[in-house]
C-alpha cells in the first residue's frame, strides 16, 4: 500500500503527486521552488487568477501535459501554516484520498515535506496520512447486490520525504511500509463489503484484522525509518476505527453477541491476549443478574467477552476498558448505536494488540439484547411500565421500569467484573442516552469522572486523538437521584432530567473508589453525513483515544 519514494518527487510516475500549498507570498519557493520554473511560470499565474487555490481545504488539480513524468498534480490547500493543525491535516489528507478514489486514479504520490507546515513535523504528517487513507477509502456496502462494474481502486501511495533532485530509484529499491490488509473482508457476512485501505474487497470472510508489524517496529533514528514507522502506527489506527465503525453498521440479526465472542477469540489468536468468554450459565453462578436482566427476553443469549493484555511481566496496575454492547431494534447501517461502546474497546485492543504498549490492560465487553425481564408494554404509550426488581453481582438491587436501560444494567456487572481482574483505573464507553445530544450537540463526547487526575489523562488522550469530550458535573442531587427507589438500592429508571449525570452516579455506585471516567458517545457514535475521513453511519470514535490512553499511561508510569 505505502511505499517510501527516494529521489525527487517531480520525477515520480504514479497518477498523481499530492503537494501541500501554503496561503504564504511566494507558495513556490523552498521545496516547490522548480516546480513553477517547469511549468514556465504557469501556476504562479493560476495562483493569481484563483484556478489554483492555498485556501485551507482547497483542491486543484493541474494536468502537467507531459512536463513531468506524473500525469498530475494534485495541490492541497493548507491555509495559514500556523494555524493548522493535526486533526485539520489529516481531513485534508482524507479529502484528496476520496478525490483520487473518485477519479479511479489506482497510484499515487505525496510530497510530505510539502505538507511539514507550521507545527506539523514529518513525523506528525506521515501519522496523519496513515490514518487518513484507511478511514477516507472505507465504506460499508452494506447486503444490496453489487453491480457487475469492476472498481479501480487505490493501489499504492508513494511517500516522499526529502528532494534530493536525485532520478528516483527503480520500483524493486523503492521501501515498502508493511501495512497490506490481506484480511479486510474479515467481518463480511452475506455481500457486506469491508473495504481495506487499497479499497479491494477481496478473499472469503476470515476472522481478524492482520497488519504486518515487522517493518519500522525498531528504528536508527533516520528520516526513512521514523517515518515508516509513523505511517505504519497511523495505518493501525485508522484500521482499527473501520473495524469499529464496521462492528456499529452490521445489524444486529447478523452482528449478534456469538459472532461478537468469535472475533474476539480470533484477536486472542493474533494478538498476545488470553481470553475468557462467560455465557448465561457461568453468569447464572457469578450471580450477574444486571447482564441476564438485560438480555432477558431475547433470543440471542447474552455474553461477556473478556480479553487480557499483559503488557507487563507482573499482573497488576491495570487499566480496564468497559465497552457494552445493546442490541437494538434496528436493521439500519449506522443506527445501531447500542453496540458503539463494544466496537470502540475491541477496535483499541486491536490497535493495541499491534503497538504492544508497556501496560497492563483488560477489556470487559458484556453483549445482550434490549429485552430487559419483568417488564410489559402499555398499549396506550409504548412504554415498559412494569417493574421489576433486578439484583446485581456486587449485590446491589437496582428497580427497573423501562428496557431503555439494557446499557446501563450491563456496565454495573461489568465494572464489578473489571475490578476483580485487578482493575486500577476504568473507562467505559457507552452509548446510554440521547439526553447528551441536546446538551453537547453530535461532535462533543460527554464523560463524567471520579478522579480529576486520571480523567485529566483521558482528556489528554482525547485531544491528541482529536476527539472532543467534556466533562459534565455529577452532584450530590445526582447521586441521590440514582439512590431514589423506595424498594431497591439503586433507581435504574429515575427519568431523563440530568440523565448523563444519573447515569453517571449509578456507574459510580459500582465503581466506588477506583479511578473512573465514563464516556456517553451517544451523539457521536454515528454521523448522519458524509465527511472527508468516512461515509454517513458509525464513526469508530474513541478507538484512538482509548488506545492513546493505554500508549500514555504505559509512557507515563
Amino acid at each position: 500500500m505505502f511505499e517510501l519514494g527516494k529521489g525527487d518527487p517531480l520525477e515520480c510516475r504514479e497518477d498523481c503527486l499530492v503537494i501541500g500549498l501554503q496561503q504564504v507570498p511566494k507558495k513556490f519557493g523552498g521545496l516547490l521552488g522548480g516546480l513553477d520554473n517547469r511549468f514556465g511560470g504557469a501556476l504562479t499565474e493560476l495562483v493569481k487568477s484563483g484556478d489554483l487555490s492555498a485556501r485551507a481545504g482547497s483542491l486543484s488539480v493541474i494536468h502537467t501535459l507531459g512536463k513531468l513524468p506524473v500525469k498530475r498534480l494534485l495541490f492541497i490547500g493548507l491555509g495559514n501554516p500556523k494555524e493548522l493543525r493535526k486533526e485539520h491535516l489529516k481531513r485534508m489528507f482524507g479529502k484528496a484520498v476520496k478525490h483520487i478514489r473518485k477519479m479511479r486514479w489506482p497510484t499515487a504520490a505525496v510530497f510530505l515535506d510539502t505538507f511539514c507546515a507550521g507545527a506539523i513535523s514529518g513525523e506528525e504528517a506521515a501519522q496523519m496520512l496513515g490514518e487518513a487513507v484507511p478511514m477516507a477509502t472505507y465504506r460499508f456496502a452494506g447486503y444490496k447486490g453489487q453491480p457487475n462494474i469492476p472498481e479501480v481502486q487505490l493501489e499504492k501511495v508513494a511517500v516522499y520525504i526529502q528532494a534530493a533532485g536525485k532520478k528516483p530509484e527503480p520500483a524493486e529499491h523503492a521501501t515498502p511500509v508493511h501495512s497490506s490488509v490481506a484480511e479486510e473482508a474479515e467481518i463480511r457476512p452475506g455481500n457486506a463489503e469491508h473495504v481495506n485501505a487499497a479499497g479491494k474487497t477481496e478473499g472469503p470472510p476470515v476472522k481478524n484484522a492482520n497488519l504486518q508489524t515487522d517493518t519500522y517496529r525498531k528504528n536508527n533514528g533516520s528520516h526513512e525509518e521514523t517515518t515508516g514507522a509513523a505511517l505504519h502506527r497511523g495505518y493501525v489506527y485508522g484500521k482499527a476505527v473501520n473495524t469499529a465503525r464496521t462492528f456499529a453498521n452490521m445489524p444486529v440479526n447478523i452482528w449478534t453477541p456469538a459472532r461478537l465472542a468469535e472475533y474476539a477469540a480470533s484477536l486472542a489468536k493474533k494478538y498476545p491476549f488470553e481470553v475468557e468468554i462467560l455465557e448465561k450459565k457461568e453468569m447464572e453462578k457469578l450471580g450477574m443478574g444486571a447482564v441476564l436482566a438485560a438480555a432477558g427476553e431475547s433470543k440471542e443469549p447474552p455474553i461477556l467477552v473478556i480479553l487480557k493484555y499483559a503488557g507487563k511481566r507482573e499482573w497488576g496496575n491495570v487499566l480496564a476498558l468497559v465497552g457494552p454492547g445493546a442490541a437494538a431494534d434496528c436493521c439500519t447501517p449506522g443506527e445501531n448505536t447500542g453496540m458503539a461502546g463494544a466496537a470502540a474497546v475491541l477496535g483499541a485492543m486491536e490497535v493495541i494488540g499491534e503497538q504492544k504498549p508497556a501496560r497492563n490492560v483488560v477489556a470487559v465487553i458484556p453483549v445482550a439484547g434490549n429485552r430487559i425481564t419483568g417488564t410489559a408494554t402499555n398499549g396506550q404509550d409504548n412504554m415498559r411500565t412494569e417493574t421489576a426488581v433486578i439484583t446485581s453481582m456486587n449485590g446491589k438491587t437496582i428497580e427497573m421500569r423501562d428496557t431503555g436501560a439494557a446499557g446501563l444494567l450491563m456496565l454495573a456487572d461489568a465494572v464489578t467484573y473489571a475490578k476483580q481482574y485487578g482493575a486500577s483505573q476504568i473507562v467505559d464507553v457507552a452509548t446510554l442516552t440521547a439526553d447528551v445530544i441536546p446538551a453537547l450537540g453530535r461532535d462533543k463526547t460527554g464523560a463524567v469522572a471520579n478522579c480529576d487526575v486520571f480523567f485529566e489523562r483521558v482528556l489528554e488522550s482525547a485531544k491528541e486523538a482529536g476527539e472532543f469530550i467534556w466533562r459534565l458535573p455529577v452532584t450530590e442531587a445526582d447521586k441521590e437521584n440514582a439512590r431514589s427507589s423506595k424498594i431497591a438500592d439503586l433507581n435504574g429508571s429515575p427519568g431523563r432530567e440530568g440523565g448523563v449525570m444519573v447515569n453517571g452516579a449509578f456507574i459510580g455506585e459500582f465503581v466506588e473508589d477506583t479511578p473512573w471516567a465514563h464516556l456517553e458517545i451517544t451523539g457521536t457514535a454515528i454521523t448522519g453525513k458524509e465527511t472527508d475521513l468516512g461515509p454517513a453511519g458509525a464513526t469508530g470514535v474513541m478507538v484512538r483515544t482509548l488506545a492513546l490512553l493505554a500508549e500514555k499511561m504505559a509512557e507515563q508510569d
